[in-house]
């Protein structure tokens, strides 16, 4: 069975996910990283999820802060829908609950 075309644009198009800074070993066994040394670094990583699969996108050094203020701001935007749906929700059981209560004094 296909899946339905969703309407949002890929994450890989928008800045979904989170932009991390890592400190990495690079493997080769002379290096001073795999000694006990300082790691390599900062390398900035932007993760997200995409179909139940976690993802990763290494980011230019210079368009970082760029990158992870526009996810910064996508994250931002999406708790703030999540406080509006709640909210219309509370709203929505505070309105049935008072129906209800009308409906009860009506009838007695």
């Amino acid at each position: 069975m296909l899946k339905p075309e969703t309407a949002n644009p890929s994450p890989k198009q928008a800045d979904a996910g989170a932009v991390c800074a890592k400190f990495v070993r690079c493997g080769r066994p002379w290096c001073r990283c795999m000694n006990g040394g300082p790691r390599h670094g900062p390398y900035y990583i932007r993760y997200w999820r995409e179909g139940g699969r976690r993802h990763k996108e290494y980011i230019r050094l210079d368009a970082a802060q760029e990158r992870r203020t526009a996810c910064d701001e996508r994250r931002s935007r999406e708790r703030e829908d999540r406080r509006r749906i709640e909210d219309g929700r509370k709203a929505w059981r505070t309105l049935l609950g008072a129906l209800r209560a009308y409906e009860r004094l009506g009838r007695g």
